[in-house]
């Protein structure tokens, strides 16, 4: 083919229903709703196709929506907000004048060593935020730090741009604002994204009045955890901004711009395979970009451990990429007119402003904080969310899936400037102590080949990964062909537990023969009353696709012995 017979190609229109009936197809039967449509944990149905029609049947609320978080954008551009970390205030300095020669565009300090700063070092911290716009988090008695501003010329004031993170009242020159709206504990909790976003309303609702509004918007600031669920995060940032502009509208005033800072989540982080988190922490970063932060900060992919210099540097430089060769940074609302994104913010909008208004009715942030409803909330759609990582249906790679039992894990206290993360929870969590406990524990285990290798292998690769999961690597054994076979080489090689593999026929002919003292599962579903009888000859469980996952490792290392 010619590039003009190319030029001249057309390919036929094709409609919604007929996409339908070719997916309805390819699926051999499946119900189309159970098999394309995905629920997410917000309770939303997204669509297996999203159509230029289903946008327009919105009409104008699309056009307002877009038109919303373009104006609390303002600029298509963000900050750089990457912190470091120092010993002293010396060297503090020195590493923040080498992070903003590299790259970094606001000076961070979080407090994770409590320094003391002498004139000269906050005169020197002076003439960087002069520069520079900044963004303090303060822990504890940590105030030493705003004696800067005193080190700053009365003409220069006004101009300082930043936010400062406190959860005591502080002093600070007007144009830094003060008065965080703080999501991430929400998201540490394993809250939704309507979680966050009603919470963020209703906070704002308890310090906002008639009198004071405007006045409060212009000192106000939000943080958020940006996750891995890229779209869903998308929508999320872009859905605050929509939100924001009905909140003020409520008070009959215009929507001030309120900076959206935000940073990487740690709910996907792990400890197990931590070069996996490099990629979390560049999802969630374009998702963070897409959706219009104004700052991000992206942790270091051994965050959780002992981050380095060059992690660090890693890690600044995941957002340098995205400026340079996305171009992302000259566009104000890049997702703006996505079928998909459009409608998916109209829908956390919604069901968002649903529920501040059921919050407002149960009393207010304050009041469901206290007794505890809100906690009780989020608390199932946590219980959910680890379900889902322990039924694989959520994949967590190198921790629940992919799992590399030798990789060395390494477990550093995470330092008290960063207690926030001490406590967020993780859905790696579970799956790092069963490693951790399969270290201490002495366990001789096997796969059992009861077919030969090539007509089960897949079969054989997946419960050898289901086993990885748990730090555990079993011995394959040869092709036993009967049941004398299997029963002589678990004696042999001393087995504690093993797995059989094979198709339900070749099972169920060798199981009557086994007599073995080791703990033996099967590979695959069988029924109830077929396991029963078969516990007779020693079958205590099954390993299938969708069982859960930590609760059945546990039980499998318990058959172990304590390590010397």
């Amino acid at each position: 083919m010619t590039i003009e017979s190319m030029k001249k190609t057309k390919f036929p229109i094709r409609t919604y229903t007929e996409w339908q009936e070719a997916a309805v197809k390819a699926i051999k039967g499946k119900p189309f709703e159970e098999t394309l449509k995905t629920p997410t944990i917000e309770d939303v149905t997204l669509e297996p196709l999203y159509t230029k029609d289903m946008l327009e049947q919105l009409g104008s609320y699309i056009t307002a929506q877009t038109a919303a978080v373009q104006q609390g954008k303002h600029q298509p551009n963000w900050l750089v907000s990457q912190e470091v970390m120092a010993d002293s205030a010396e060297e503090y300095l020195a590493l923040m004048k080498d992070d903003i020669l590299r790259g970094n565009e606001t000076i961070v300090y979080k407090g994770f060593r409590k320094f003391d700063w002498t004139d000269a070092q906050l005169a020197e911290l002076a003439e960087m935020i002069v520069q520079y716009p900044l963004y303090f988090k303060l822990t504890g008695d940590d105030k030493d730090i705003l004696r800067v501003f005193d080190f700053v010329t009365p003409e220069q004031l006004p101009k300082l741009k930043g936010v400062i993170f406190s959860e005591e009242p502080v002093e600070a020159p007007a144009s830094i604002r003060t008065q965080v709206v703080d999501t991430i504990p929400i998201h540490h909790a394993g809250g939704t994204v309507i979680h966050e976003l009603g919470v963020a309303l209703s906070i704002l609702s308890e310090r906002m009045s008639e009198d004071n509004f405007k006045e409060s918007a212009e000192n106000s600031w939000i943080r958020f955890a940006v996750d891995t669920q890229f779209f869903q995060e998308i929508a999320k940032l872009r859905a605050f901004r929509v939100l924001w502009q009905a909140f003020s509208s409520a008070y009959g005033e215009e929507a001030p711009t309120i900076p959206l800072f935000t940073e990487t989540s740690v709910r996907s982080y792990s400890k197990l395979d931590p070069y996996v988190n490099l990629l979390r922490a560049g999802n969630s970063t374009f998702a963070s970009v897409l959706g219009g932060t104004d700052a991000h900060s992206v942790h270091p992919h051994d965050f959780l451990t002992e981050p380095d210099p060059s992690s660090r540097r890693i890690a600044r430089n995941v957002q340098l990429v995205i400026k340079e060769e996305a171009h992302v940074s000259h566009v104000i609302d890049p997702a703006a007119g996505s079928y998909f994104i459009e409608t998916l913010t109209k829908e956390y909008v919604e069901a968002a402003w649903s529920y501040f208004l059921e919050i407002e009715e149960a009393g207010g942030y304050s009041e469901v904080i206290k007794s505890g409803w809100l906690t009780d909330d989020i608390q199932a759609k946590w219980v959910e969310r680890e379900k889902n990582v322990a039924t694989r249906k959520q994949s967590l790679i190198g921790t629940n899936v992919y799992a590399n039992p030798q990789e060395p894990v390494k477990d550093a206290k995470i330092d008290d400037g960063h207690l926030e993360y001490m406590t967020a929870k993780r859905l790696a969590t579970p799956f790092e102590n069963l490693r951790a406990q399969s270290k201490v524990t002495s366990l001789k285990s096997a796969i059992i080949l009861i077919e030969p290798l090539k007509k089960i292998k897949p079969q054989v690769d997946f419960v050898s990964g289901f086993l990885a999961v748990g730090g555990i690597e079993a011995l394959v054994s040869p092709h036993l062909a009967t049941a004398e076979e299997v029963n002589q080489f678990l004696a042999d090689e001393k087995m504690d537990y093993a797995i059989l593999c094979g198709s339900k026929e070749a099972v169920s002919a060798l199981v009557p023969g086994l007599d073995s003292q080791a703990s033996i599962d099967l590979a695959g579903k069988y029924p109830k009353e077929q396991l029963a009888e078969w516990a007779t000859y020693g079958i205590k469980d099954t390993v299938y696709s969708g069982k859960q996952m930590t609760a059945k490792l546990e039980k499998i290392l318990a058959l172990g012995k304590e390590a010397l």
